[in-house]
């Protein structure tokens, strides 16, 4: 089925516009926010605490550099939704935008000199270290590590290179001198802190080294935790992460947390988004299903001030339900206040890659439920909702685990009488596309239909996608006979040839991406296939414009509008308003 062909709920596709009209901003960086504005389909940059626009481009603006005066602003911008950006530099003051279209750069840290002259970035294709001379239009390039991912921090006055390979930790290096600081499991930010020392942060731990010579100054370390975002100011660390499938924000001082608080918005469930600091004061911005991102300081969220007025009569509520083995499994389930009993729901998942999948704020969302449905989250294994042992315990050969957390979730929930198969419908993006595909199509009668969106479906050709050979380890060993049979038993693609027509199968909805430069669509059309074969009604709509990461507000529309159509139509309501086509 094509764009042109799909049926629209009319009321659905109304609703979702109403809800998209709320903005999504950003936290300041040297006096500027990178946002979208309520209203307006693509991001910008603005002055911020205000909606001066310093610059509002069509192209995507995959990230920001402000320099350290503020006088020019290092962009990476991509005139597709196919995340290729080209470095940019603007002049906020006259508003010239000078191009470096040789340079491409996919969301990599971009470093400015203390003076601001100049500025830095690990290009890719072919990976080399550029730098930039602003004032005289000059460019340098050396190379990098050419076996590993490098990417270029910076500490206070130190340009420090991180270099991640395979199986290996990722070590840090200075880049003045080549003296390697340490290695380290994961590295997702650097930080200068203590007038000379450096921070780094990923995973579950925070370090901070002596610029010079790399001695720990101190630890910080918590398995129970997964670290989402870090910001420094002064010697104080802030800190959000996820703790017991909940979001909370820490501050630390000296390696010890001094304290920790529960992240909620008006007492409803509520996430941390992102985390900065400028002009000596922290942000967050703070955000749940029913209640649309906004910006905090730390001190008016601690002092319980700066919520959000939940934005419709909705309620969201955490709920606990046993998997087989024994282990708790959390679904955060939002549903009009006062529903009782089994109602249409969508139930989501991501479960890879140690990433955590909070309650936040999608306009889907808000749509679905104001018409009467439920929509709920499920913290499967393989996340980072609970710690590293579970993520471990969905990663790799563990990946049926997930799959089967997925499955008891939705026991649980018709269990609790929030909803039964029939009126359920399985929805994931990317591995978790690929996680609802597999259960969709392994437990039997789970759900009345499924839906994925940019997801690898066949996990034994997981090489043909642009990215594919990164998520080999997620997902399995192929070099063994062992590990090729227990990954083609999960395989979306090779559970539906294994399919008994005699049974009831269930409804297919697979959303590919025109500009996706991570998963391509075979898969799905594949699936769609080889389930209309087996006598199930399958269905691929192409999404136009649209890719992986950054999307305009448009493209994020249509494929709203499809997918809660598609959920609509699949437990049969409010049929009669359908008629209209994307």
């Amino acid at each position: 089925m094509t764009s042109s062909s799909f049926p629209i709920n009319d009321a659905l596709d109304a609703a979702l516009a109403r809800w998209e009209q709320y903005g999504r901003p950003g936290t300041p960086d040297t006096g500027f926010v990178l946002s979208r504005l309520p209203g307006r389909r693509t991001r910008g940059i603005y002055v911020a605490g205000s909606e001066q626009p310093i610059f509002e481009p069509d192209a995507h603006i995959l990230a920001m550099s402000p320099a350290p005066d503020g006088r020019r602003i290092a962009l990476q911008l991509a005139e597709r939704a196919d995340e290729d950006g080209v470095l940019a530099v603007l002049d906020t003051t006259s508003g010239n935008l000078r191009h470096y279209n040789d340079i491409h750069c996919r969301y990599e840290p971009m470093q400015w000199t203390p003076d601001a002259r100049s500025l830095a970035v690990v290009a890719r294709s072919p990976q080399r270290l550029v730098q930039v001379d602003v004032v005289h239009d000059e460019v340098t390039v050396e190379p990098v590590a050419g076996d590993a991912r490098c990417r270029l921090f910076s500490a206070g006055i130190h340009m420090l290179l991180a270099e991640s390979r395979p199986a290996s930790p990722t070590r840090l290096i200075r880049l003045d001198n080549s003296a390697r600081l340490g290695s380290f499991p994961s590295i997702t930010g650097v930080f200068g802190i203590n007038d000379g020392d450096v921070l780094v942060y990923g995973g579950n731990a925070l370090h901070v080294l002596d610029a010079h010579s790399g001695v720990e100054r101190w630890r910080w370390m918590d398995p129970a935790v997964r670290l989402t975002a870090v910001t420094v100011t002064g010697d104080t660390v802030h800190a959000s992460a996820v703790r017991a499938g909940a979001s909370v924000l820490l501050r630390l001082a000296h390696g010890t947390v001094i304290d920790e608080w529960p992240v909620n918005s008006g007492g409803s469930v509520a996430s941390i988004t992102d985390l900065g600091a400028d002009g000596g004061r922290t942000y967050v911005v703070i955000e749940a299903p029913a209640v649309p991102p906004h910006v905090v300081t730390v001190d008016e969220r601690t002092r319980g001030g700066g919520a959000a007025t939940v934005a419709g009569d909705f309620e969201t509520v955490r709920h606990e339900f046993a998997a087989d083995d024994g282990e708790t499994l959390t679904v955060v389930v939002t549903s009009p206040k006062g529903l009782t009993g089994p109602a249409p729901t969508i139930l989501t998942c991501y479960g890879g890659f140690g990433v955590p999948d909070l309650p936040v704020f999608e306009p889907t969302i808000p749509a679905w439920v104001e018409s009467g449905g439920r929509y709920a989250t499920a913290h499967i294994r393989g996340g980072g909702e609970h710690g590293e042992q579970w993520r471990r315990a969905g990663y790799g050969a563990g990946k049926r685990r997930g799959i089967d957390d997925l499955a008891d979730a939705a026991r649980g929930l018709a269990g609790a009488d929030l909803t039964n198969p029939e009126l359920l419908v399985l929805a994931g993006a990317s591995h978790g596309g690929t996680v609802v595909a597999s259960c969709a199509l392994d437990h039997r009668g789970i759900c009345t239909g499924f839906a994925t969106t940019a997801a690898p479906l066949d996990l034994l050709s997981l090489e043909k996608h642009p990215l594919g050979r990164i998520w080999l380890d997620e997902f399995g060993d192929t070099s063994s006979p062992e590990g090729t049979q227990e990954l083609r038993a999960i395989s979306p693609l090779h559970r539906a040839k294994m399919i008994d027509p005699e049974h009831r199968l269930p409804r297919f909805l697979g959303i590919v991406l025109a500009e996706d430069s991570r998963v391509n669509p075979d898969d799905s059309y594949a699936l769609a296939s080889v389930l209309r074969e087996a006598g199930a009604e399958a269905l691929v709509w192409e999404a136009p414009h649209a890719g992986h990461g950054s999307n305009h507000l448009d493209s994020l529309h249509s494929m709203g509008s499809v997918l809660l159509s598609f959920a609509a139509h699949t437990t049969r309501r409010t049929r009669s308003s359908e008629g209209r086509h994307a």
